[in-house]
C-alpha cells in the first residue's frame, strides 16, 4: 500500500487486533504509518446488529417460516452464492461491520480513503463488491508493512492522540470470536437460545446447509456461521503467534478493559452518527 501526497486516510481496524498487536501502541503505529483517522469497526458491528434485528423481527412478525444465515463472513457467503444459490434468500440482506463503518466514513469523511485492516483474505473480494472500502490490509501485510517503513513496536505516545478517533461501541469487541454475533444481537425477543446454531467450518456447514428443506434447517430460526474455526481471531491473515484460546481470551479481555476506561475519553457512538444509512445490503 502507498500514501500518496495530498491523500487523507482512515484506518478501520478489525476488533480482533489486539490478539495480534498491544493497545494503545498499535494506534500509534497505525498514525505513524500514514493514517490520519483510526478507528475501531465495532460501531459497525452495532449497525449490522441493529439492522439484523430489524430484519429479523420484521420476518417473523411477517409468520415466515425460515432459517436465517448469518453473512458477515465473506467466505460464506461466497461459498452459498457458487453451492447453494438456492439458500441466497436465506442470507441476512445485511453488510457486514466492515460494509456498515465503510458506508458511514462515506458519508461522513468522503474526502478520505477509507483502509480496513484485518485478519480475513476474502474481505479483499467483500470490499470490491461493496465498493466503499479503497483497500484492505491482512495482519500479515500490516506487519510487513511496519517493517518496511521501520515503524517501531514502541512508539512516544505524546506525539500522537492517545486512542481511536470517533466512533465506540465496546460489547461488539466479541464479534471476531464464535458466537459473538449472535451473543451482542439482544435476541431474546425473538427467538430462544436453542434456536440458534452456532457453527464454524465448510466441511461441518455442508451438512447443514444440504440438511434444509424449504428454507429451513430443522428447528433452528438463526445460524450464526463462520468458515474459520473460532471465529475471526483464526483468520487466514493472522500473524498466528498464540493459540486461538490464547487470543479468545485477549478479545475477552480488552472488552472489559474497554468496559472500565475507554467510555471515559468520550468516543461514544451514537445511533444520530449513522442517522440516514441504509445498511441493508443485496446478494
Amino acid at each position: 500500500m502507498e500514501f500518496k501526497n495530498g491523500e487523507k486516510y482512515i484506518c478501520l481496524l478489525a476488533p480482533s487486533f489486539v490478539t495480534e498487536f498491544e493497545y494503545p501502541e498499535i494506534v500509534y503505529r497505525l498514525r505513524m504509518l500514514g493514517f490520519d483517522k483510526v478507528m475501531e469497526v465495532t460501531f459497525g458491528a452495532k449497525m449490522t446488529n441493529m439492522t439484523y434485528y430489524s430484519v429479523l423481527k420484521d420476518s417473523i412478525d411477517k409468520g415466515e417460516k425460515k432459517t436465517w444465515i448469518a453473512s458477515p463472513c465473506p467466505t460464506i457467503v461466497n461459498y452459498i452464492k457458487v453451492k447453494y444459490p438456492e439458500l441466497i434468500p436465506n442470507l441476512v440482506p445485511v453488510h457486514s461491520p466492515m460494509g456498515c463503518m465503510g458506508l458511514i466514513c462515506r458519508k461522513l469523511y468522503p474526502e478520505y480513503k477509507v483502509v480496513f485492516v484485518g485478519p480475513c483474505m476474502t474481505k479483499k473480494l467483500e470490499a470490491k463488491e461493496v465498493g466503499t472500502i479503497d483497500e484492505v490490509l491482512t495482519f500479515k501485510e500490516l506487519e510487513t508493512l511496519f517493517k518496511e517503513r521501520n515503524i517501531p513496536d514502541k512508539v512516544e505516545e505524546s506525539k500522537y492522540w492517545i486512542s481511536f478517533d470517533k466512533f465506540y461501541n465496546d460489547y461488539t469487541k466479541i464479534y471476531p470470536i464464535s458466537g459473538g454475533l449472535s451473543a451482542t444481537l439482544n435476541y431474546s425477543n425473538l427467538f430462544k437460545e436453542s434456536e440458534i446454531l452456532v457453527m464454524e467450518g465448510l466441511n461441518d456447514l455442508m451438512k447443514v446447509f444440504e440438511g434444509f428443506k424449504d428454507g429451513v434447517y430443522k428447528h433452528y430460526k438463526f445460524l450464526d456461521v463462520l468458515n474459520c474455526k473460532g471465529g475471526c481471531i483464526n483468520g487466514p491473515g493472522m500473524l498466528a503467534t498464540t493459540s486461538v484460546s490464547e487470543r479468545r481470551k485477549k478479545v475477552l479481555e480488552y472488552r472489559e478493559f474497554a468496559r472500565r476506561y475507554e467510555k471515559d475519553l468520550g468516543r461514544s457512538g451514537k445511533k444520530i452518527d449513522a442517522e440516514g444509512i441504509n445498511f441493508n445490503r443485496k446478494f
